[in-house]
């Protein structure tokens, strides 16, 4: 049955899960339209069997009945979405039953004298638009089931219903081409339903994962197009900033994971709001360390200085947030924080099925080499030269000439007094 579980393939292979798990809630709020919208065509057939024939335990028995079969069947598809794991079989029985007790229903209807009579009565005109109208709502909610293939399978048994109704009712009324076509058309409004919900869905769930890396600003405009984030790279001038929390491994050693992974929590969130808000893009948190680039993939004004001012403000809310983790009881943190501006390779790199937007070359390197010298120099922020000299930061004051690990040339390093 694998043809059962294939989805689409205009759909995101990384999202299937978010997909599949998103038909299981929609088949959920299904079933709950279904049994209010059974439930009430039963009792409004119950209701005027009893008023043309008054108390008629035969009525009574067949409508309690084909209720109870109903709530019944409801209650299964209820649990079955609701538990674990994907059901790719579960839309297509569904689509069967909602099908299966319309026909049901029409069966009741020529059971019943009163009601029969009423329905032989009644003006082709309307009949067919009572009849169409339930099958044309029951087609087109298979509009928020996953695939297409669903569509083409709902339509198909809404004609069969259809034919089968009106050829074989006892109406003398003939299926026409008109009701056909309404039919076919219902099942177009739900493809293009479904096609709808499915970009707006991986639109909104791409634009979540860039949110988690980048301020809203750019993630809109990588939306609407007047920046490209393509595969491959091209050298960018760009400053990086490197945050790292000293001691990070003793932490870990004296206190539950639980804790230290809640402290991160905060602390990250906190740090991410910092960074977008001087347009900077968070790369990736590597263990307890940030790595944000400034000036890619939009170059926003002045990276070095947005960098530098970021820092600081980063160390400052670092304060306010070890203050609230002092009063809860648990420990505070400290961090190292090195800036480095320079020219690198800024693209996408990785495999055909997962891909990260970063920056390489030397300029990571050396901003990772400065950060580990705030130790030496015990100094919380280090910028290099080059960053101060494009931030135009007249205000930092020289720290030291180091030398880095791996690299033969010294480089002067610059601090901010006021911290």
């Amino acid at each position: 049955m694998k043809w059962l579980k294939d989805i689409d393939e205009s759909f995101d292979v990384l999202l299937t899960d978010c997909y599949q798990q998103r038909e299981m809630e929609m088949e959920f709020h299904i079933n709950q339209i279904r049994f209010v919208g059974l439930m009430s065509l039963f009792l409004l057939e119950l209701f005027i069997g009893l008023l043309n024939r008054g108390v008629d335990w035969t009525l009574i028995i067949v409508d309690v009945g084909t209720m109870a079969l109903t709530a019944i069947w409801c209650l299964c598809v209820a649990r079955f979405a609701k538990s674990e794991g994907y059901k790719p079989w579960l839309k297509y029985v569904s689509i069967l039953f909602d099908y299966l007790i319309i026909l049901a229903i029409t069966l009741e209807m020529e059971f019943l004298s009163e009601i029969g009579h009423f329905l032989h009565d009644m003006h082709n005109t309307e009949f067919e638009l009572m009849l169409i109208s339930a099958l044309i709502l029951f087609n087109v909610m298979s509009a928020f089931r996953q695939g297409k293939l669903i569509i083409y399978y709902s339509t198909l048994c809404c004609l069969a219903t259809g034919t089968v109704i009106l050829e074989h009712s006892g109406t003398a009324r003939a299926i026409e081409m008109h009701e056909q076509i309404i039919i076919l058309f219902s099942g177009l409004l739900a493809w293009s339903i479904s096609s709808y919900i499915t970009n707006t869905y991986t639109r909104l769930r791409h634009r979540e994962r860039l949110l988690r890396y980048l301020p809203k600003k750019l993630v809109s405009a990588v939306e609407t197009g007047k920046v490209d984030i393509e595969p491959g790279g091209e050298r960018r001038n760009v400053t990086v900033l490197m945050a790292d929390i000293r001691r990070f491994t003793s932490l870990c050693e004296s206190h539950e994971p639980e804790v230290i992974t809640g402290l991160l929590n905060r602390y990250f969130s906190a740090m991410s709001v910092i960074i977008f808000k001087y347009d900077g893009m968070v790369d990736k948190f590597i263990g307890d360390a940030i790595m944000a680039i400034f000036g890619t993939p939009q170059d926003e004004g002045n990276s070095a200085r947005n960098a530098i001012d970021a820092a600081k403000e980063m160390l400052q809310a670092l304060e306010a947030l070890n203050k609230e983790f002092i009063d809860e009881g648990l420990p505070s943190l400290e961090i190292g924080i090195g800036v480095h501006s320079g020219e690198a390779i800024a693209g996408n790199v990785g495999s055909v099925s997962c891909m990260d937007y970063t920056v390489i070359g030397d300029t990571v390197n050396v901003a990772a080499r400065i950060e580990s010298k705030t130790k030496d120099l015990e100094k919380p922020l280090l910028i290099s030269k080059v960053s101060v000299m494009q931030s135009e930061h007249n205000d930092l004051q020289k720290a030291a000439e180091v030398t880095l690990k791996g690299r033969i040339e010294p480089i002067e390093v610059f601090f901010d007094p006021s911290i």
